[in-house]
C-alpha cells in the first residue's frame, strides 16, 4: 500500500501531524501500539505551562479550544483543566521552599486522555486511516520515500510511503533503527511508578508539590492535582522515585512514600484508583531531527519529553515541512530551524542549567532541612519551567550565602563545590535499562 505520509505513533505529536497532513490533501496512515490510542498508560503530570515565551509560544485556553498564538492556528480541547499558581519542594520535616506568582496561573493541568480524544476525533474527520495495536518493526529508505514492515497481531505487511513521521516516543524505535541514536548520551535510564488517588485532602491543591531528599522514607516523590475524571473527585497523582543504587524497588518505593507522616496525613480518606508505570529516559536531543525521508517528531528527538504543548507544534510543524517538501520547497531545513530555536534544551547551557535544581539531591537530610527552611514564608519569584528553575533556586541560596556562611559553614563548603556544575555527576537512578 502507498502513502504519501506515514506517521508512527498516535500521542499529541502523532494525531497532531496526522491530522495537518490529510487537512492538507495528502492520504495519511498513522499507527500505534495501544490498542485503546486515548488511554493514558504512561506517568504524564500533563502540565501546559504557561510562562510567556516557553518554547518561543504563547497559548490561550477559550471556547473549547487551544490557540497557538504565535503558530496562528488552534486545537479542538473539551477536557476540564487545573490551575497552577506555585511549585512547593518540601522537606522531610515539613519545610517549603515555593515558587510561582501571586496573581495569575503558572500552568494548567489537562486531562491528557481527553485531549488526545479531540484530536484522534478530527484525525479521523480529515480522513486518516488509524490503525491501532500495529508495531513498525523496520523501515528501509529510499530516493523516492520509505518502505516499512507493520505487524498486527501476528500478522505483518509491507507499507510504502513517500515520508515518514517518527512520533513514537523518547524511546523511538525508529531513531535507533535509522541509528539517530549513535551519536547520543543517554543521562538517564530508570524504571518510574505512578498512582492516582481519588478524596485526597492536601493544603496543596494550586500547586505541583515535590518532596525532595531522601527524607521520605528513603524516596523522593510528586504530587500533583488532576482533573477530576469519571466521577471521581479530588484526584491526585503521586510519583516515587527511589535513589540511585538504592535497591529499593519501586512498590516498596511507594508504599514508603505515602506511609511517610505528611503524606499519609493528606491520603487518609484517599482512595487509589489507576496506577501507571514506564522507563524514564532522558537523551542528549538529535540536533537535526528532519533528515532524509523522515523527520523525527517531538518527544523521540528530544532530551526528555517537549511536552503536550510542544508535541502539538512539533506534529503541525512536521506535516507543514512534508507539505512544503511536495511543493519542492525546503521544509525539512524550515523543520530543523523551528526545531531548534522552539526548544530550549538544544542549548548545551540551558540543558546544563536544567538540573541545578537537583542540588537537593546531593544533600543530607539534616542539611536540606536547614537550607530549604531559608524559604520558609517567601514567594521565589518562577516558574514550573525546569529549565529555568534550578536558577532561581541557585540564586536564592546565593543570597543567602553571608548567613549559611555564619550558621553552617560545613554546608556552605558543599554548596561551593556544587557550584562547579557537571551534569555528568548529577545523574538520578540507574542507567542500566
Amino acid at each position: 500500500m502507498q502513502f504519501d505520509v506515514i506517521v508512527v505513533g498516535a500521542g499529541p505529536a502523532g494525531l497532531t501531524a496526522a491530522m495537518t497532513a490529510a487537512q492538507a490533501g495528502m492520504s495519511v496512515l498513522l499507527v500505534d501500539t495501544k490498542e485503546n490510542i486515548t488511554r493514558q498508560t504512561r506517568p504524564c503530570c500533563s502540565m501546559w505551562l504557561l510562562e510567556p515565551g516557553f518554547h518561543n509560544e504563547a497559548w490561550t485556553f477559550a471556547n473549547n479550544k487551544i490557540y497557538f498564538q504565535k503558530n496562528d492556528f488552534s486545537i479542538p480541547y473539551t477536557g476540564a483543566t487545573v490551575d497552577l499558581y506555585r511549585s512547593v519542594r518540601i522537606t522531610s520535616q515539613g519545610h517549603t521552599m515555593v515558587m510561582g506568582k501571586k496573581l495569575f496561573p503558572i500552568a494548567k493541568v489537562i486531562d491528557k486522555e481527553k485531549l488526545l480524544l479531540d484530536l484522534l476525533a478530527c484525525a479521523i474527520e480529515a480522513g486518516v486511516e488509524v490503525r491501532p495495536k500495529t508495531t513498525c518493526t523496520s523501515i528501509e529508505e529510499h530516493d523516492y520515500g520509505v518502505d516499512i514492515t507493520l505487524r498486527h497481531y501476528d500478522a505483518c505487511e509491507r507499507v510504502s510511503g513517500k515520508y515518514l513521521l517518527a512520533a513514537d516516543g523518547v524511546d523511538s524505535r525508529i531513531a535507533d533503527q535509522l541509528g539517530l541514536n549513535k551519536n547520543r548520551t543517554m543521562i538517564i535510564r530508570t524504571r518510574i511508578i505512578h498512582y492516582y488517588y481519588a478524596n485526597v485532602n492536601t493544603p496543596y491543591t494550586d500547586a505541583w508539590v515535590q518532596f525532595i531528599g531522601n527524607g521520605f522514607n528513603g524516596v523522593s516523590g510528586t504530587l500533583l492535582r488532576k482533573p477530576d475524571h469519571e466521577g471521581e473527585t479530588n484526584v491526585y497523582e503521586v510519583g516515587v522515585l527511589p535513589p540511585k543504587n538504592s535497591g529499593i524497588g519501586l512498590k516498596e518505593g511507594m508504599q514508603r512514600l505515602i506511609s511517610h507522616p505528611i503524606i499519609k496525613e493528606w491520603l487518609a480518606g484517599a482512595r487509589l484508583i489507576k496506577k501507571t508505570g514506564c522507563l524514564w529516559t532522558c537523551w542528549t536531543p538529535i540536533p537535526q531531527p528532519a533528515r532524509a525521508r523522515t523527520i523525527i517528531v517531538g518527544d523521540a528527538a528530544s532530551f526528555q519529553e517537549v511536552e503536550n504543548q510542544g508535541a502539538i507544534m512539533c506534529g503541525l510543524k512536521a506535516a507543514r515541512a512534508v507539505t512544503a517538501q511536495v511543493h519542492g520547497e525546503d521544509g525539512f531545513g524550515a523543520y530543523n530551524r523551528f526545531w531548534q530555536k522552539s526548544f530550549e534544551f538544544n542549548d548545551p547551557k540551558i540543558l546544563n542549567d536544567t538540573w541545578r535544581s537537583f542540588i537537593f539531591q546531593q544533600l543530607d537530610d539534616g542539611d536540606l532541612n536547614y537550607l530549604v527552611s531559608l524559604a520558609d514564608g517567601k514567594l521565589l519569584d518562577g516558574y514550573v519551567n525546569h529549565f529555568t528553575c534550578g536558577n532561581v533556586i541557585m540564586q536564592f541560596i546565593t543570597e543567602q550565602m553571608d548567613r549559611i556562611k555564619r550558621e553552617q559553614p560545613e554546608l556552605a563548603e558543599k554548596i561551593k563545590k556544587m557550584e562547579q556544575f557537571k551534569l555528568e555527576d548529577h545523574l538520578i537512578g540507574d542507567t542500566k535499562s
